[in-house]
């Protein structure tokens, strides 16, 4: 694509706003909005400002959307202005629903916005065809489009690049102060001016001749097929060696597996969605191939991803993140079903689906906000109840400690409720409000504040996959205790087992076991003289866990982490800074330590040096 001349600029401006006259209004208020919030960055004071940003950003693919399908299906114009109005008053009608000031809200509204999102975009790729057998068209409407937003982004970054270096030019050259918030601001108005005006003058006017359209770009080629569809392979070969060990071992799959899950599939997806106009052609047997087994192999994985999410919650109730897991699993074994079964195989249906989803979960009694508020309420309940909190609706201050396992299950739903929902449904089971008044707008109270009115000290606990996993941390403040050692070294990560890690230039070396529960100091050169020094870290991890793990596990006293050993060579001096551990049942699991390492040497030994 040639680089625009300054009239053809000019002349594409032109156009755009005659053809899409509300989209490029919606664009200039995003875009203003967006430079006045950088303007007053670091003020406290509430401001509009930021829902208003949202919302024109929301605009711009639903009523891109809108003109697109009233020039499909040639409306009046009178018609194609009303329809997108309607597109704006729904918008303004979403705008007031949220809070007020949006910054510092539940972030439930924000979540749901990029739902909300997810399913505008969604409209924008399916709408302006619907879902006729007719395929090429689309397929080839959005190759545009996607040349189109490469190319805009590489356009705008350009522009961004060679205007801050002007600017940073003046400020050296002449001397002029220019704040930092200028080169966001210049951002803005690139993105939001030049870079929409760039991206709407490439969208295809003439959509029906694309369904004759047989172009394939050779790079996009080259890249499903020798680079995209390696990464699904090699997703493929993992989550199936995967899927073996637990069918061998008859165990649970593990959370983390759901991510990798999600790569797979959206890799795949990608790949076939590029690979659909050549698939059937004699030299690309590839293509052919991964549409043929694709949705056949994404099977077991999407039921090994709904039964990772699925021991999640049965667990530990919903989340968002554990319903919008369910969701996609939903998703793909629908994908699956189509794809095997039906005749038609229409693409359409991959955006569209997404999108519906995306709708469902957003909004009503059914939505990820309200399945999840709902169940992580019900089981503070039960917690509270079983403990004799909450009698009969209202609280009643606990008596007597309860253990740290129900603590911090307690203090992890109010950490929660408090992140994404806020305590509306909890607000009648107190006496007190649950909010309270900060630089001019209602905030909810901290999760320890809370806890505190239930007669409950705060515990950290941690959600998700990481309910196996515990982090100990020591006091940032405090010296060490240096006095007979002479060197140190500071701050080292250690999470590899077997990994060497040398003790400067004194000769000696340090590694971990496999276990990860014993240091060994060893010297470089071997010697019948020389001896090897073992720590065992694991009775002091273990005592740090039972005195600091379910109360304060990150200010931990710095001298309470010191491990000391030495032998006829060498005397060493562990400071444990952080510990990442697992619990496995009773057993206690190190991941990964920071430390610092005080060393002397006693005597010469091999290797070292002065």
């Amino acid at each position: 694509m040639k680089i625009p001349s300054l009239q053809q600029i000019v002349q594409d401006v032109k156009e755009i706003c005659l053809r899409f006259p509300l989209v490029v209004l919606d664009a200039m208020i995003g875009t203003v909005a967006a430079v006045m919030l950088i303007e007053r960055e670091g003020s406290s004071e509430p401001t509009i400002l930021l829902p208003v940003l949202l919302m024109a950003l929301l605009g711009f693919p639903l009523l891109l959307a809108m003109a697109l399908i009233a020039e499909k299906r040639q409306w009046p114009r009178a018609l194609q202005l009303a329809a997108q109005i309607g597109c704006i008053i729904l918008l303004l009608i979403y705008g007031l629903s949220l809070p007020f000031p949006l910054d510092g809200a539940p972030a439930m509204h924000i979540v749901r916005y990029l739902l909300i999102m997810a399913a505008a975009i969604a409209f924008l790729m399916v709408a302006p065809f619907g879902l006729d057998r007719a395929q090429n068209g689309f397929w080839h409407f959005h190759k545009h489009l996607l040349t189109r937003i490469v190319t805009t982004v590489f356009y705008a970054a350009v522009l961004q690049l060679g205007l801050s270096l002007a600017l940073a030019a003046l400020e050296e050259l002449f001397g002029l102060e220019i704040p930092g918030r200028r080169y966001g601001e210049l951002w803005a108005l690139i993105a939001g001016l030049f870079a929409t005006s760039f991206f709407l003058a490439g969208v295809p006017a003439r959509r029906e001749a694309l369904e004759s359209e047989r172009e394939y770009p050779r790079g996009l080629k080259i890249f499903a097929q020798h680079i995209l569809s390696t990464v699904v392979l090699v997703y493929l070969i993992i989550l199936y060696a995967y899927i073996i060990k637990i069918v061998v071992a008859w165990s649970w799959p593990q959370g983390w597996v759901s991510g990798l899950i999600i790569g797979f599939a959206a890799a795949g997806l990608a790949a076939l969605l590029l690979l659909w106009p050549i698939r059937e052609q004699a030299e690309n047997r590839w293509g052919r191939l991964v549409w043929r087994w694709f949705f056949i192999v994404l099977l077991p994985p999407a039921i090994m991803l709904f039964l990772a999410v699925w021991r999640r919650i049965s667990e530990y109730g919903f989340t968002e993140s554990r319903y919008l897991g369910l969701a996609v699993a939903l998703y793909l074994v629908i994908l699956v079903l189509y794809f095997t079964f039906s005749k038609i195989k229409n693409i359409k249906m991959i955006p569209a689906l997404l999108g519906l989803l995306a709708l469902l979960a957003a909004f009503g009694p059914w939505s990820f906000l309200s399945v999840s508020e709902k169940s992580q309420v019900k089981r503070l309940q039960g917690l509270l109840s079983e403990n004799a909190i909450l009698a009969d609706g209202k609280i009643n201050k606990a008596s007597q400690a309860l253990s740290p396992e129900a603590a911090v299950q307690i203090s992890s739903i109010v950490s929660y409720l408090h992140e994404m929902h806020g305590y509306d449904r909890i607000q009648s089971w107190f006496a007190d409000k649950l909010v309270q008044q900060t630089e001019g707008k209602m905030v909810p109270l901290k999760p320890a504040e809370v806890t505190g009115m239930l007669g409950i000290e705060y515990m950290h606990g941690v959600r998700g996959r990481m309910d196996e996993q515990r982090s100990l941390s020591a006091k940032r403040e405090g010296g060490m205790n240096i006095a007979g050692y002479e060197f140190l070294l500071d701050r080292r990560f250690m999470e590899k087992s077997g990994e060497k890690i040398a003790l400067g230039a004194s000769g000696w070396s340090c590694s971990l076991d496999g276990t990860m529960n014993h240091l060994t100091i060893v010297p470089d050169q071997a010697s019948k003289a020389a001896q090897g020094l073992t720590i065992d870290l694991q009775p002091t991890v273990a005592g740090l866990f039972a005195e600091y793990g379910s109360t304060n596990p990150e200010h931990i006293p710095l001298e309470k982490t010191a491990l000391l050993a030495e032998n006829s060579q060498i005397k060493v001096k562990l400071y444990l800074r952080h510990v990442r551990i697992k619990l496995d049942g009773e057993e206690i699991k190190p991941l990964a330590y920071t430390m610092d390492i005080l060393y002397a040497a006693k005597q010469e030994t091999p290797g070292y040096q002065e």
